[in-house]
């Protein structure tokens, strides 16, 4: 399996980044860190981000830091629009010109992320760290049914509640349809 080079990953985060905040999203790092998990999955690719579950579902440290890296160069920017909160990312004019040169080396992705961002362009963190930490489970079990699937979900975060966790399983097991059905046979 071919591994992007870091600028066609960082234009494909900027790709990212500009398809969810086109749909109204605060596009936080939690927002792009649940995309990512669930692009590489669905997608068959490696990034080289490794995925745990963290404090708010599944987690790479080194996305985390490849996100660091790309505002150190100035391919991103953080926006701190509403005390409180935290950063809401942006795509810089070098950011852009990033996406420019390495469009075409992340063509294949480009579907998936628009499909990606119209699922989780609404969502807030509280909702992303259910869905997210659902559709880690599944991809651990498959073929479990949903209502052990949610018991898994309950056990890694106690604070979703078992109602809570099925419904969130129930959702991933709909997106994974979608995706088969709109991004081909191979997707999730």
């Amino acid at each position: 399996m071919e591994q992007l080079s870091y600028s066609s990953r960082c234009a494909l985060v900027v790709d990212l980044i500009k398809r969810l905040r086109e749909r109204g999203s605060w596009c936080g790092e939690t927002h792009l860190q649940k995309a990512l998990f669930i692009l590489q999955d669905i997608s068959k690719s490696n990034f080289g981000y490794k995925f745990v579950i963290y404090k708010h579902g599944p987690y790479s440290f080194e996305f985390s830091s490849e996100l660091t890296a790309m505002r150190a160069a100035g391919i991103i920017e953080f926006q701190f629009p509403r005390e409180g909160y935290g950063p809401s990312i942006q795509v810089t004019p070098f950011g852009e010109r990033i996406y420019n040169v390495n469009k075409q080396n992340i063509e294949r992705y480009v579907a998936t992320n628009k499909f990606l961002a119209e699922w989780f362009a609404a969502s807030d963190v509280r909702h992303l760290e259910k869905v997210a930490t659902a559709y880690y489970v599944t991809k651990k079990n498959p073929r479990d049914p949903a209502i052990e699937r949610a018991r898994k979900l309950n056990s890694l975060k106690p604070h979703v509640d078992i109602p809570a966790a099925e419904q969130a399983v129930r959702i991933v097991d709909e997106k994974r349809k979608e995706a088969r059905q709109q991004l081909g046979a191979d997707a999730a």
